[in-house]
């Protein structure tokens, strides 16, 4: 926590110091506002606050950030499309909230292709295991564990992106037996349960982790991501992709938190978020934030930022589906491929993709 204060400091102090290089204003007729769907000081507001003040660096404009958390952010998503879409409202939450807000009835708002979105950072998932209590030291050691039905995962609830994580990467792998899933509510308390030996094996988002995996506490096993993490001179953490072809589009499972405008806002509003989006993460700040909390900076957004947000939907619906948690909706009735079987290519012509 104090980490995280150190940063918001120094991103706060470096606003303040800053004069905008933007002759005319952005937000003429006020200030525009980023609704988060989470609570303040949860890892969606963690994850976009610093994006928010390095684009209010560089445009020289005050954007507050509120927070409006509900139905894991579809209360925010509902409440930014029902104002006008004038670029004065946006919308800030977790990528793999967007496949529950479908088939839990919860947002007709979540369809990717409603929103411009801007992702700044990818927030890995890891398998952590405690070897001593665990007798699993090695990827191997987790799949025969896995196949034998001897490891229990930990997870901090069901449906969210670190069970579709699990889920991905027990097919990819060829295990066949059911998960024996234990929530937990959190990811810290996942790894608390890791390391005192209550589950054999704990997937989290990385950043809650991190700081057990430098002190040796807990061992990431890989990361859900394409590179290597260097974590210090003696820990290097493999990919996911390291371990073989069957594993190459799971990477695209790993959360960020986008920071969204309507589609149909307009354009110069856009293009000058966009700019300020670019900008900020090419930023010392942002680079320093993204490796003190185990992120990576990805910086995508128009098509490729559309592109994954996609995938990431589909897949995630249908995790939902198939562990009996999407209450309202079948992913099939909606047109909602599963994660082998989605294709960009399809998804754009089926929504006129411009």
């Amino acid at each position: 926590m104090r980490k995280l204060v150190l940063v918001a400091a120094a991103l706060a102090l470096a606003a303040a110091a800053f004069v905008g290089t933007a002759d005319a204003k952005v937000w003429e007729k006020g200030t525009p506002t980023v609704y988060v769907g989470f609570g303040a000081g949860g890892g969606t507001d963690t994850a976009v606050r610093p994006l928010v003040v390095l684009m209010q660096k560089r445009l020289g404009e005050t954007i507050n950030v509120v927070n409006m958390p509900g139905a894991s952010g579809a209360v925010a998503a509902e409440d930014v499309m029902g104002k006008p879409h004038d670029g004065y409202s946006l919308f800030a939450t977790g990528s793999g909230c967007f496949g529950g807000y479908d088939v839990n009835d919860t947002s007709p708002n979540g369809l990717p292709w409603k929103w411009w979105g801007f992702h700044h950072i990818q927030g890995p998932a890891a398998f952590v295991v405690n070897p001593e209590k665990s007798g699993i030291n090695t990827v191997d050691d987790l799949i025969k564990a896995l196949q034998a039905g001897k490891a229990s995962v930990g997870v901090s609830s069901l449906g969210a992106g670190i069970h579709a994580f699990v889920e991905a990467f027990a097919k990819a792998a060829g295990v066949t037996t059911p998960i024996n899933y234990v929530t937990h509510g959190g990811d810290g308390k996942t790894c608390v349960a890791v390391m005192a030996g209550d589950v054999e094996v704990g997937s989290i988002s990385f950043s809650a982790g991190v700081d057990y995996v430098k002190s040796g506490q807990l061992k990431a096993l890989f990361l859900n991501r394409r590179d290597p993490l260097q974590l210090t001179d003696k820990v290097t953490i493999p990919p996911i992709t390291s371990l073989g072809p069957q594993y190459s589009s799971i990477p695209d499972l790993a959360e960020t938190w986008p920071v969204m405008i309507p589609r149909d806002a307009p354009k110069e509003i856009v293009d000058a978020v966009q700019e300020a989006f670019i900008w900020a993460c090419q930023q010392k700040e942002m680079k320093d934030f993204a490796e003190q909390m185990g992120y990576e900076v990805i910086t995508r957004y128009g098509e490729d930022a559309d592109r994954v947000l996609d995938y990431q939907f589909c897949a995630y619906a249908w995790v939902l589906q198939d562990a009996g948690l999407a209450q309202k909706v079948n992913p099939k009735d909606h047109n909602i491929p599963r994660a082998e079987d989605w294709n960009w290519d399809s998804r754009k012509a089926l929504y006129g993709y411009k």
